[in-house]
């Protein structure tokens, strides 16, 4: 069954724009590098409309398995423009939004 990587966290509200463009140039990233994310089930970014916190993100990594969630996100943050990428992600969401967490699929 597999495993995820769960994210959520809000994005600055002066931060949206430069968001969208980070975000862009992840999606590109990732699809001119398949090569870095091979083995990665599958990758999904929602944004809450309703209830709870409006606006809050959740962003989901699946993987076959915990070793394979290991070995791929070392894979990938190895890389130089990934973790560049990663590291101005973080500037423009509120830190105190930000928590990960590991789930596992039962069924």
């Amino acid at each position: 069954m597999s495993v995820f990587t769960v994210e959520n966290y809000i994005v600055r509200a002066e931060k949206k724009s430069e968001f969208d463009v980070l975000l862009e140039e992840f999606r590109s990233f990732k699809e001119t590098h398949p090569e870095l994310f091979e083995g990665l089930r599958s990758w999904k970014l929602f944004r809450q409309e309703y209830g709870s916190i409006c606006g809050l993100y959740i962003e989901m990594w699946e993987y076959n398995s915990l070793g394979d969630m290991d070995t791929i996100n070392n894979r990938i943050f190895s890389n130089e423009n990934m973790r560049r990428i990663d590291q101005e992600f973080h500037q423009l969401i509120e830190p105190t939004s930000f928590s990960a967490s590991i789930w596992r699929q039962i069924i």
